[in-house]
């Protein structure tokens, strides 16, 4: 009787077994037979999924901005008023740079990537896609909040960039030195300025 593959299944353990990988290596160093000896497949098996190593990236990219996202609904689950779910996510977002440490280093090359003529126009429309949506959640979240007397604010828009902004420069500065700050008390903090802006 002939072994089935789950395909799906199989893919997502490449792609996670790549994030391990590109995380500890960087994308550049790290080669396709470490990825296939991480997740115990032959070299020769990743081709049938990913045609090349720049693809494999955007295709990781893809599967975690999936996973975080699930991530981000489970944290916020059942939270209705517009302040707790900010607070709930800045919790959540600032987290996250532990829980998902790996993920981040693969960001960074990721940003790097969509920079290069080679991968900018796929990497750069993920990239503009994924902040798109980000920044139309928060903007809809600092909308119903002015709608419902909890904040002030006449660029609700704006205000959106500059949450998500101050999201992904702690996320860089941590990375690059996790005795910076203490993620607890940065929480604390940011939330406080966050939401005493916007009232």
């Amino acid at each position: 009787m002939p072994i089935v593959v789950d395909k799906e299944r199989k893919r997502a353990e490449i792609l996670e077994a790549a994030m391990l990988v590109f995380a500890s290596k960087g994308f550049h160093r790290a080669k396709m037979e470490e990825v296939a000896a991480a997740a115990q497949i032959g070299k020769g098996t990743i081709y049938e999924y990913f045609t090349s190593k720049p693809q494999m990236l955007q295709a990781l990219h893809g599967h975690m901005l999936g996973k975080l996202k699930d991530y981000y609904s489970e944290k916020l689950k059942g939270i209705e008023e517009p302040p707790e779910i900010l607070s709930h996510f800045l919790a959540a977002a600032l987290a996250s740079f532990r829980e998902w440490e790996p993920f981040f280093y693969v960001f960074c090359d990721v940003w790097a990537e969509a920079g290069r003529a080679e991968q900018q126009n796929l990497l750069r429309m993920q990239l503009r896609e994924s902040y798109q949506s980000s920044i139309d959640d928060l903007t809809r979240v600092v909308e119903a909040g002015v709608a419902g007397g909890f904040f002030r604010c006449e660029q609700p828009r704006l205000a959106a960039e500059y949450i998500l902004a101050c999201v992904d420069g702690l996320a860089l500065h941590w990375l690059y030195d996790q005795e910076a700050f203490d993620l607890a008390e940065m929480t604390e903090s940011l939330t406080r300025t966050v939401l005493r802006s916007l009232s």
